[in-house]
């Protein structure tokens, strides 16, 4: 008889604005897994994986993240379980998302309501790898793109993740999207994200980083990443933007603003627009053309 496979849930306390920064870094030393819920989360590794190095490699990260984050103690615990249908235990817990007035996020696995007539649909399996895929930082992106986004725009998405925001700005009216992340795991979840939207010929995925952008201007640009990447990438990304084109950044906490403002005094670009949801922030700005600066 075969043996049955166990795995090791690690329940961690967490404010719902730090799971996702969590999440990600967990996923890099092997978790699997996630279940999010307001102010914990669990993920999820197969008990042979549970030794002393990812024991003490996540020790380090909960550390770090007390460290960042003073204030905040992230008590955690673990234990084992056998095999079971955790994922379907995710699966629904992961309802229809009303991420702005006009548009809704719906997974496979939900039928529509009758309050959906007439919104914008995206059809996105969230994957476990990436958290629920329905943060913060993504609606406000969201919001602030429904806003920005012309008909027959341009539009480059940086970061691209589940490829949720390329998708969203075609069927907001884009003529044509391109959905980079320089991790191959988002960009086949984006591929797959893309063809069940039956945008593909419109939304093109590409593994890369600021060094694989075409050269080529784009009208719009979105980049849903961290502080870290933006400082290291706008500079690229400006030089990629149309003269009067907009720029929209998310995935910034309330206590990085300063730093981001420092970041764009010299860009030639200048803010348009800012929204919030509980710490996180996302910033609409345009790049001035040359003819417009006395």
């Amino acid at each position: 008889m075969k043996k049955k496979k166990q795995w090791i849930e690690v329940s961690i306390a967490s404010p719902t604005p730090y799971q996702d920064l969590l999440i990600g870094q967990l996923a890099a030393i092997g978790f699997e897994g996630f279940l999010q819920q307001d102010n914990s989360f669990s993920c999820y590794l197969p008990k042979r994986r549970w030794g002393k190095e990812t024991k003490g490699s996540f020790d380090h990260l909960l550390r770090n993240f007390e460290r960042e984050f003073k204030g905040h103690h992230f008590l955690w615990k673990a234990r084992t379980i056998g095999e079971k249908n955790w994922n379907g235990k995710w699966e629904r817990s992961i309802g229809i998302i009303e991420a702005t007035s006009k548009i809704i996020i719906k997974p496979s696995w939900r039928k529509l309501r009758k309050q959906d007539a007439g919104k914008i649909v995206l059809h996105i399996d969230p994957k476990m790898a990436f958290g629920t895929g329905h943060h913060e930082t993504t609606r406000l992106s969201l919001t602030l793109l429904q806003e920005y986004l012309r008909p027959g725009d341009t539009v480059l998405d940086f970061g691209c993740g589940t490829g949720i925001l390329a998708i969203s700005a075609v069927k907001l009216g884009a003529r044509s999207a391109l959905a980079i992340d320089n991790d191959l795991v988002a960009i086949e979840n984006a591929s797959e994200s893309i063809a069940r939207n039956r945008v593909s010929r419109r939304v093109t995925p590409r593994e890369g980083d600021v060094t694989r952008l075409p050269n080529r201007s784009f009208d719009l640009i979105i980049a849903n990443i961290d502080l870290p990447t933006i400082t290291k990438s706008l500079k690229h990304l400006v030089q990629r933007l149309k003269n009067r084109g907009s720029i929209i950044i998310s995935g910034l906490l309330v206590s990085d603003l300063s730093g981001f403002m420092d970041l764009i005094s010299h860009q030639g670009i200048v803010p348009l627009e800012m929204v919030n949801e509980n710490e996180w922030v996302a910033i609409a700005l345009t790049k001035a053309d040359a003819s417009d600066v006395n």
